[in-house]
């Protein structure tokens, strides 16, 4: 009985520090913010950047270089 006793104490003990755990858990949730409008703006701006600068140059070698390998392989008459 003693050991039952120790194991149910013990087991209390976690759920208190787990419903803490919630507590803290829902208590951050509650400050984090929405990005706000100049925030979403400015990741618009920052992908568009990206895309243009160095996924369009990329693509433009990449697809450069197929049509040269292919052009070397017959593939292409231009």
């Amino acid at each position: 009985m003693d050991q039952d006793t120790k194991v149910v104490q013990e087991l209390q003990e976690l759920k208190q520090k787990v419903g803490h755990l919630e507590d803290l858990l829902t208590a951050q949730s509650n400050k984090m913010e929405k990005p706000g409008v100049v925030r979403t703006f400015l990741d618009a701006v920052v992908s568009l950047l990206f895309g243009l600068f160095i996924v369009g140059p990329v693509a433009v070698i990449v697809i450069g270089l197929l049509m040269v390998v292919g052009s070397w392989l017959g593939l292409f008459k231009g």
